[in-house]
C-alpha cells in the first residue's frame, strides 16, 4: 500500500510529461552502451563536478563506456553524422544554457540526458530531473526519449524562454562582473544596477498572423547567428557561432500578415518556466509548434513590483496592460534605445531580435514512470 502511494504521489508529481509526443506508458528507450558527459566548467556553484565523476562510476561500474568533456571540439566530433563513435546519450551537465547549447551543437537526432548542475536549472525542474548519480543513471538506463519543440533566436536555440527588458538587463550586468561559479545571491549587484540605471525603453514586438493572400507561408532561410552572442553559461564563448545541425526556415515576416504592440517587456516562452518559480507563461507547451508572448506594458520599477504581485496571484494575466499571444514567429526591436536581451538566462546581445520555433527538434530523455 504504501509503495502504491509512493509510486502515484510521483506520477503526480510529474505528470506534466505524460502528455508530450512519443509518450506512452511503457519506457521503451533502450540503455545506452556509450554516454558522452558535456560539462559546463562555469555553470552553478561548483559542486556539479562531484555529481558528475559519481555518475561516471556508477556507469562505469555497469561496464558502459563513458567519456567526460567540456570541450567544444569533442561534442562536435563525436555526434557527427560520420562519426564511428557516436555515443547513444549526451549528458548535459550544466544549467539551461549547457543544455540550449548541447542542442545547438548536435544533429537533430541526438538524444540529451539533462543533468541540473547550473543555477536555475528551469528544463530540468519542470521535468522533474534530479542530479544525483542514482536517479541520472535510472534516467539513462530506463528512461523515455520524447520530441520537443525549440525555439530560434538570431540563429541560437532555445529551449525556456527569451526575454527583454529589465531582467534581461540585469542578465547582461551579471555577465559583465561574472567571475566563475555562481548562485542566486550573485544576481543581488546587478539587479542594484539595474534599479539605478535601467530606464524601461518603449519595445516593438511584430509577429507573425495569418498568411496574406495565400495558402501557403512564404520561407526564407533564418538569420546567421549574432556575432553579439555571448553566453555566460558554457565552456567557451565561440561556441554560440556553432550553426545549427540542420537548415532552419523561418516564415518571412515580409509576406505574411503582421500585428504588433508597443510594450516595455518582451517574453518569449517555449516551455511555461521562469526564475524563481515564476509562473509568467502557465500556459505554455514545448510540444505544440507555437510560442507564447506575454508583453508587458508598463515600464517602471514600481509597474514590475505590481506585474510581480499580479504574476504570484496569478491575476497578471488578465489584466489590460498584458498583452498574450501564440505565435510562430515575432521581431522584437527598440526605436528609443539599446536593449539587451537574454536565452535561457544567458545575454544573448542586444535588439533587434528574429525569433522563431522548430517543432520537435530536440529529443530529451527524461525519467522512467514507475507503474503503481
Amino acid at each position: 500500500m504504501l509503495r502504491y502511494i509512493s509510486n502515484l504521489g510521483y506520477v503526480l508529481r510529474n505528470r506534466r510529461y505524460f502528455f508530450y509526443k512519443n509518450n506512452n506508458h511503457v519506457n521503451t528507450a533502450q540503455p545506452p552502451r556509450h554516454v558522452l558527459i558535456f560539462t559546463s566548467p562555469k555553470a552553478g556553484t561548483g559542486i556539479g563536478m562531484g555529481r558528475v565523476a559519481a555518475l561516471a562510476e556508477v556507469l562505469n561500474r555497469q561496464g558502459g563506456k563513458v567519456e567526460v568533456t567540456s570541450a567544444i571540439a569533442d561534442l562536435k566530433r563525436t555526434t557527427a553524422g560520420h562519426s564511428h563513435c557516436k555515443p547513444d546519450i549526451v549528458v548535459a551537465a550544466g544549467g539551461d544554457g549547457t543544455l540550449s547549447l548541447v542542442a545547438q551543437t548536435t544533429p537533430p537526432e541526438t538524444v540529451i540526458a539533462p543533468m541540473p548542475t547550473g543555477t536555475e536549472n528551469l528544463v530540468s525542474k519542470y521535468f522533474g530531473i534530479s542530479s544525483e548519480a542514482v536517479p541520472m543513471n535510472d534516467l539513462l538506463m530506463a528512461g523515455r526519449t520524447v520530441s520537443i519543440d525549440a525555439g530560434l533566436a538570431n540563429g541560437r536555440l532555445f529551449l525556456v524562454m527569451v526575454t527583454c527588458g529589465f531582467d534581461a538587463e540585469v542578465v547582461r550586468g551579471m555577465h559583465l562582473t561574472r567571475r566563475g561559479h555562481i548562485n542566486r545571491l550573485s544576481y543581488f549587484w546587478p539587479i542594484l544596477r539595474a534599479i539605478r540605471r535601467y530606464r524601461f525603453p518603449e519595445l516593438i514586438v511584430q509577429w507573425i498572423g495569418e498568411v496574406a493572400d495565400s495558402s501557403e507561408p512564404a520561407f526564407v532561410t533564418a538569420m546567421e547567428p549574432a556575432k553579439s552572442h555571448c553566453p555566460s553559461d558554457s565552456s567557451t564563448s565561440t561556441a554560440t557561432s556553432t550553426a545549427v545541425a540542420e537548415p532552419i526556415v523561418l516564415p518571412d515576416l515580409r509576406c505574411v500578415v503582421q500585428q504588433s504592440v508597443a510594450c516595455r517587456w518582451a517574453m518569449v516562452f517555449n516551455l511555461p518556466r521562469y526564475a524563481a518559480g515564476l509562473g509568467i507563461e502557465s500556459q505554455a507547451q514545448g510540444d505544440d509548434g507555437v510560442l507564447d508572448l506575454c508583453a508587458l506594458q508598463n515600464g517602471s520599477v514600481l509597474g514590475g513590483l505590481r506585474y510581480l504581485a499580479g504574476i504570484i496571484t496569478k491575476r497578471h494575466s488578465q489584466w489590460p496592460d498584458v498583452v498574450r499571444r501564440r505565435i510562430t514567429g515575432c521581431v522584437v526591436s527598440s526605436p528609443t534605445a539599446s536593449v539587451a536581451y537574454q536565452i535561457d538566462g544567458d545575454y544573448g546581445g542586444k535588439l533587434p531580435l528574429e525569433i522563431g520555433v522548430l517543432p520537435g527538434r530536440v529529443r530529451l530523455r527524461l525519467p522512467p514512470i514507475t507503474a503503481p
